[in-house]
């Protein structure tokens, strides 16, 4: 699917209302209650993308750290691995870019913690590493996806897709959906009676 861009900003906004109500609202909230999970288990959230899924992912962290506190309260544990530039340009240099985040995944997370992997082509080779790395030792996969979901959506054990081939929209909705989970855990977090 060719991407496709808009010619004026009534057609982007109309463009970007239609994909929003294509938004699986049910596969956001039960992205909302692993997060909530994770934070009860004191498990640790990692996040990945390249070029602007990366500030996504980044920004994603941000919001589950910050957005999603509750005074008194633990926090949620997330990085990006998008963020540590010197670690993803000394893999990319000395191994090869395509093991940027896998590499990273083996490091950092341990069975029963939980990637979010971002690509809005679905196809992006480091990510699609990742997640199989990932998969093969009992981390969690969720997929945020553009297009038609490409191979990273087959991959993951939940996939949320925005169903458009224009990349702004795709990312745009990304991080509505990082804004909806963050909001969602932030009340998990605020109900729960377990104080931790």
């Amino acid at each position: 699917m060719a991407p496709t861009i808009c010619n004026s900003a009534a057609l982007y906004i109309e463009s970007m209302q239609d994909r929003l109500n294509a938004l699986d609202s049910q596969s956001i909230d039960t992205l909302a209650s692993w997060l909530f999970n994770i934070w009860r288990n004191d498990r640790l959230v990692v996040t990945l993308g390249n070029g602007g899924s990366a500030f996504t992912a980044s920004h994603l962290v941000t919001d589950l750290v910050k957005t999603a506190a509750v005074d008194g309260r633990r926090r949620l544990r997330a990085i990006s691995l998008a963020d540590n530039m010197g670690l993803v340009t000394a893999v990319g240099n000395d191994l090869d870019y395509e093991e940027v985040f896998a590499y990273q995944l083996e490091s950092f997370a341990r069975r029963d913690d939980l990637a979010i992997a971002i690509s809005a082509s679905g196809n992006s080779p480091n990510v699609i590493k990742a997640a199989r790395w990932a998969n093969a030792h009992g981390v969690q996969v969720v997929a945020l996806t553009g297009f038609d979901g490409g191979k990273l959506a087959t991959m993951a054990d939940l996939s949320i897709h925005v169903p458009s081939n224009n990349y702004g929209i795709i990312e745009d909705l990304h991080l509505a959906i990082g804004h909806m989970i963050s909001q969602s855990l932030r009340c998990r977090i605020l109900n729960d009676g377990d104080a931790s």
